[in-house]
């Protein structure tokens, strides 16, 4: 295998391999068309005096090899047509010379490399985590008595994490006694999920959301779930990105420039090249490549691109499969579920880097529907998606087809999508919401709940069903000479059960002086002008964390102005935030409220009042979690992915997050980190200089990856070094011993047969000892032999002792 060479290879005579008798092993400097490549290659010569190699070796070193060869054969580098070479033994060299067509490109990764690889995720940690939401709300015509007759809500966050998975619970808790009504409880969700990293596997069971294309509707069910989930690996890059190819006669450097700017700028060799994952978001258009020697010759190419989230890379595979029990009345009742199974799956696959294929189908009783369409990337002018759907529904049958296309040209996004059912198609979503058999009062009852007591079963049955037509289209569109930016767009949607709405809408923004802007929307419904609305506004901070706006709106024939100053709450501990919001305008929409947070080491809080023409209401709200893990409680902010348990030992030390603090620990040495992202590395660190002088620690930083919603521990090592002095050593003559010199603390004194601790001694002859006792004794090792000191310790608390000068002889 041809491997990195920092000096002249050499060559050694072995046994001759297969029918060619006995030869000779060559390890040779290899050169292309006279240019060092950096490479040495493995080859052998027969007694004929041919130079054979592996054909796998030679595609290594950027020989392109007929396809008659296979990976393990033999091939003659005079068997490859327009290949020349000059062997010179005494350099041990070979310069093998190629035409253009005849070197395979070599491959330059344009995606930055971690300089430290992320670590493994960490499946060994159990625990768990209560994330809550504590609001109350009052109200009363008088100021002073809006406070008495509060409403009660808690909203529950549960998880239970573990090396099998997490088993999650939500739900809310009411209670509105005191003003005169009842309690309750909703469940919300109960779930346990499993994901492999190894495999981008996540397998779920409980409530769950189905998977879904852009022309589909997810439906809720409790069962089982089946998926590829890519956010396991977030270093994986899944869409397509552009590659440049070409060839350069002398070593180049190649720079890509996408909109004026310059993308990539990469060093390739001489000979054909190939740059990939050209780091371009999203879009479509032409990039400019440039190629420039030494010399300051260049030349100029245009590649088209088209870069979008909806493409896969070609093999990659992305599904979903579900199968369970519709789930009915979600948020309104906690265990109300159809009795017919259902099922459904959807699937993505990347044939190329411009065409994907995808697919969705669902069943139940009763109910058939398959789907199947493409994204197609259409270089520089954009992206173009089309599917068919149908579906059997006790003897009907119907489709549904859908197309968009994107594109962004000359600074101008244009997006128009399209979607239209034909015949009797039906989907989950429409059958799953129908009434079913055993729900005591039948549809009245059913659809009472949802405020439309006067449905019959057939309105009901046609208001589930998707819409007819459902049209959209967007535009966006820079104005210079406006100093700001247009959009428009335009929706037409035609349900199944009631009139056709067709609405456009027109907005104006343009950034202003001091970081201020100006912005203004239109919008109306052709189908109903009265609902013809209008609102502009101006928008400036102040500093770098106040924002105040001033607008007005006109909907109908009535007027309303606002203004608002806000200061949101930051992610730090002790972080202020405030708002106070005025709404001036006809009767019932005049609302004045102000409000603050802070958010504090055991989670936030948040009061407010507002005054309105029916009089004063006040709310308050406190959230936070309560998290278990290695063996502590803890109360912090909200933990909505992972979090981290820094142990330190040490009270009052300041713990950073990305380099941000983000805790400081308590009494008992540890703190709370609720912001960490699963699967991802995260950088945790403590700052040493809050550390006491007889503290030493293991590390001062570390990175972590934790699993799914799960907690890591974070031991930093911290241990007291009350048992440690820096001693000064000496030579015979009084001079510091030498820099980097090792030595030990003698075991003999202290009357044991453990190991002697060692030390390295630093400038002006300076060692940092531990395991120190009353009376000391250490070995250094000298270029001319070793020499031994003996000195007395008396430790000192909380503070750094220091011993010598001690003459080491």
């Amino acid at each position: 295998m041809a491997m990195l060479v920092l000096g002249s290879a050499c060559w050694a005579a072995n046994p001759a391999r297969g029918e060619d008798g006995a030869g000779r092993e060559l390890h040779l400097d290899v050169l292309l068309d006279g240019q060092a490549i950096g490479l040495i290659g493995a080859f052998r010569q027969n007694p004929r005096g041919d130079i054979l190699a592996l054909r796998k070796e030679l595609e290594e070193l950027g020989v392109k090899v007929p396809g008659a060869f296979k990976a393990a054969d033999e091939v003659a580098l005079l068997a490859i047509p327009g290949l020349t070479f000059r062997y010179d033994e005494a350099a041990q060299r070979i310069d093998i010379r190629l035409p253009p067509e005849g070197r395979l490109p070599k491959t330059y990764d344009a995606q930055p490399s971690s300089a430290t690889p992320a670590p493994k995720p960490e499946r060994g940690s159990t625990g768990a985590v209560l994330n809550y939401t504590l609001f109350g709300t009052s109200e009363d015509k008088q100021l002073g008595s809006f406070w008495r007759y509060p409403t009660l809500s808690a909203t529950l966050d549960a998880r239970l994490f573990s090396p099998i998975g997490v088993i999650s619970q939500t739900g809310i808790l009411s209670d509105r006694s005191l003003a005169g009504g009842s309690t309750e409880a909703l469940r919300l969700e109960t779930s346990w999920t499993y994901s492999d990293p190894e495999t981008l596997l996540t397998y779920r069971a409980g409530d769950l959301i189905s998977s879904g294309l852009a022309w589909t509707r997810p439906v809720r069910l409790g069962g089982l779930q089946f998926q590829r989930n890519f956010g396991l690996r977030p270093d994986l890059i899944t869409l397509p990105l552009p590659s440049v190819t070409g060839s350069a006669a002398v070593p180049s450097t190649v720079d890509v420039f996408v909109n004026g700017a310059k993308a990539i700028s990469q060093d390739v060799g001489s000979g054909p090249f190939r740059i990939t994952n050209i780091p371009i978001l999203t879009g479509n258009g032409n990039a400019s490549v440039v190629v420039r020697d030494a010399s300051g010759r260049q030349s100029e190419s245009s590649l088209p691109f088209v870069v979008s989230s909806n493409l896969l890379r070609p093999g990659l595979f992305d599904f979903s499969a579900e199968l369970g029990l519709p789930r009915l009345q979600y948020g309104l009742r906690s265990n109300l579920y159809g009795d017919d199974v259902a099922g459904s799956a959807s699937a993505r696959y990347g044939i190329t880097d411009t065409v994907t294929v995808v697919a969705h189908g669902e069943g139940t009783r009763g109910l058939g529907m398959g789907s199947v369409g493409g994204v197609f990337g259409l270089g520089r002018y954009g992206v173009l998606t089309a599917a068919g759907a149908g579906s059997w529904n006790d003897g009907r049958i119907g489709g549904q087809s859908y197309v968009s296309f994107e594109t962004q040209l000359w600074g101008v996004s244009f997006m128009a999508a399209s979607q239209r059912t034909f015949g009797a198609y039906r989907d989950l979503a429409a059958v799953s919401g129908v009434p079913f058999p055993g729900l005591g009062g039948g549809v009245t009852d059913y659809v009472a709940t949802a405020g439309s007591p006067t449905l019959s079963g057939d309105r009901w049955e046609r208001m589930l069903l998707p819409p007819r037509a459902l049209d959209r289209v967007s535009i966006g569109v820079p104005v210079p000479l406006l100093g700001g930016a247009v959009s428009l767009g335009f929706a037409h949607v035609k349900p199944a059960l009631g009139r056709a709405n067709r609405i456009v809408n027109a907005s104006y923004t343009r950034p202003l002086w001091g970081g201020g802007s100006f912005y203004a929307t239109f919008y109306t419904d052709l189908a109903d002008r009265s609902s013809a609305g209008v609102f502009a506004g101006l928008s400036f901070p102040f500093g770098s964390d106040i924002t105040s706006s001033a607008g007005a709106s006109r909907t109908g024939s009535t007027w309303s102005l606002a203004a608002d100053v806000n200061k949101p709450i930051g992610q730090e501990i002790g972080s202020v935030g405030w708002r106070i919001r005025d709404v001036e305008g006809p009767s019932g929409q005049t609302r004045r409220a102000a409000s603050v947070a802070y958010r504090g080491a055991a989670g936030q809080i948040e009061a407010g009042v507002a005054q309105g023409d029916g009089g004063f209401t006040g709310t308050m709200q406190l959230d936070g979690s309560v998290a278990i893990a290695g063996g502590s409680v803890f109360a912090g902010n909200r933990i909505d992915d992972a979090f981290a348990v820094a142990k330190v030992g040490v009270p009052g030390v300041d713990v950073l997050f990305e380099n941000r603090v983000v805790a400081r620990t308590d009494a008992s040495g540890s703190a709370l980190i609720p912001t960490l992202r699963s699967y991802q590395a995260n950088k945790i660190s403590i700052d040493p200089r809050d550390l006491p002088v007889d503290a030493s620690s293991e590390t001062t930083v570390e990175l972590r990856a934790p699993s799914d919603r799960a907690g890591v521990i974070v031991d930093f090592g911290v241990r007291s070094m009350s048992n440690a002095a820096i001693v000064i050593l000496q030579d015979a003559a009084g001079r510091p011993l030498r820099v980097g010199a090792t030595g030990a603390l003698q075991p003999g004194l202290r009357g044991t047969s453990a190991a002697a601790p060692e030390f390295t001694v630093g400038y002006d002859g300076r060692a940092f000892i531990e395991n120190l006792s009353a009376d000391n004794e250490v070995v250094v090792r000298l270029e001319a032999g070793s020499c031994h000191a003996r000195f007395p310790f008396a430790p000192r608390d909380k503070a750094q002792v220091s011993i010598g000068p001690v003459r080491c002889q």
